[in-house]
């Protein structure tokens, strides 16, 4: 059986930063002088942490089957997946958290094989299991040799990471532990990255195939042929290469398959460059450009807030100025040492207001009454923050962006927004939170740690 690397966290390996409001041109000095000052939240509201982020990213990879070792609430991230899916949780009891749960491990593995007959299966350590010290490795192996599947154990890291995307990281490595190494190099195939299977990423395949490349999509949708084939294509790039950070560095360590490094084909220029990038790397002719794209004056030099995941948000931001608006600030889960040329690159022109902060509604909403911006861009849930105070909203997913038609789908959204907003339709502003802590600075509870 292999075993899975277990990656630092966010914060160790690439200097995440998870609380910050502030000047972008600060942060980014914070970042270039070495690992950034650390900051906490004296009060959080609700996040996603990197045990659900890992599950989320196990649950795309079809045919694997994924045990949860914890209590029930722990596999919450797979109960909102396709029904059908191969995976099961151990359920452990408080007898189990304190005399230990090997033998009830063992049962719900084989359970789920033989229900299902996953092609592998990844057992999710959860901060539960930290308890009892069940020794997770040698159950997994033993099962490993009696099925004959690969089983391979995934340990997140619980409560020592406030980054949610270190859990993309600890499932990559568990993922990269089934791309078993293959002879030879076949010119003619290339891996594209994705955690999240839709249109949008379908689109971009189909672009990269029409040079006469063989698109090996690696690891949402894929199943154990795509695993087969991974360690012997000619390079691997992602779509979100952020969050896909682990799993290509994992490739080009274990199998030598190179990186092409490149923003996210987000919107018709984006995706023309990245289409473009992968032809000359391969040595393939350049694509036919593909028409489409709003370069116009449809934002009316109105200012925007982007509240979208770190490389989706920096790609976003470039959209808005071709559109015609002015970004106001950007809103993001998380920012890492992998964002700092994107940083970079927005700040040149102008100021930006940088709010860092996943799941934090509460000083969203402060933060946005202050910034009084025209129109937010977000993830469904930012966008209904703004909403109910009062600020008109577009709701995107990083899929929906992709390509072409994501630039179309985004300046459709944003007419809408406008056209109601013109028309006087709103929405009753329902802020939950009382005048007196709106009235505090929006970083009220984000402190520097003392060490």
């Amino acid at each position: 059986m292999n075993k899975a690397l277990q990656p630092p966290t966010r914060e160790r390996r690439l200097g995440g930063v998870s609380a910050y409001l502030g000047d972008v041109a600060a942060l980014i000095a914070e970042l270039e002088a070495g690992p950034p000052v650390p900051r906490i939240r004296t009060f959080s509201q609700v996040a996603v942490d990197d045990v659900s982020a890992a599950l989320r990213v196990l649950a795309e990879v079809d045919g694997l089957g994924v045990v949860v070792h914890g209590v029930r609430g722990c596999a919450g991230a797979l109960a909102r997946g396709a029904a059908g899916r191969p995976w099961a949780v151990t359920n452990l009891d408080q007898r189990d958290t304190i005399l230990g749960a090997d033998g009830v491990l063992a049962r719900t593995q084989r359970r789920l094989y033989e229900r299902y007959r996953p092609w592998a299966i990844v057992v999710v350590a959860t901060p539960v299991v930290a308890i009892n010290n069940d020794d997770i490795q040698s159950v997994a192996a033993e099962l490993g040799d009696e099925l004959g599947i690969p089983v391979i154990e995934l340990r997140t890291d619980g409560f020592r990471s406030r980054i949610a995307a270190t859990g993309y990281d600890i499932a990559s490595g568990a993922l990269a532990a089934l791309i078993q190494p293959r002879h030879g190099r076949r010119r003619n195939l290339i891996n594209l990255l994705a955690f999240e299977r839709g249109p949008g990423l379908a689109a971009i395949a189909r672009q990269i195939a029409a040079l006469g490349l063989e698109v090996n999509v690696l690891p949402a949708g894929a199943g154990p042929d795509a695993f087969a084939k991974a360690a012997q294509a000619v390079l691997s790039v992602a779509v979100f290469q952020d969050e896909a950070d682990v799993l290509r560095r994992e490739l080009d360590r274990l199998h030598r398959v190179p990186f092409l490094h490149l923003p996210p084909p987000i919107g018709a220029a984006g995706a023309r460059h990245f289409i473009e990038a992968v032809a000359e790397a391969t040595e393939r002719p350049l694509p036919a450009t593909e028409e489409g794209g709003h370069q116009s004056e449809l934002l009316g030099d109105r200012r925007v807030v982007v509240a979208l995941p770190p490389s989706q948000a920096l790609a976003v931001a470039g959209l808005v100025g071709q559109l015609g608006g002015r970004v106001a600030g950007l809103s993001v889960d998380w920012i890492d040492s992998l964002h700092l040329e994107g940083l970079k690159a927005l700040s040149a022109a102008s100021t930006l207001a940088l709010h860092i902060g996943a799941g934090q509604p509460f000083e969203l909403v402060n933060w946005l009454g202050k910034l009084k911006p025209d129109l937010l861009i977000g993830t469904p849930a930012a966008a209904a923050t703004a909403t109910r105070a009062g600020i008109a909203a577009v709701a995107v997913e990083g899929d929906d962006l992709l390509g072409v038609a994501g630039e179309v789908r985004l300046a459709t959204r944003i007419v809408r927004a406008l056209d109601a907003q013109r028309r006087g339709d709103s929405f009753e502003v329902t802020i939950a939170y009382l005048p007196g802590w709106l009235k505090r600075s929006p970083d009220w509870h984000i402190k520097r740690e003392v060490r």
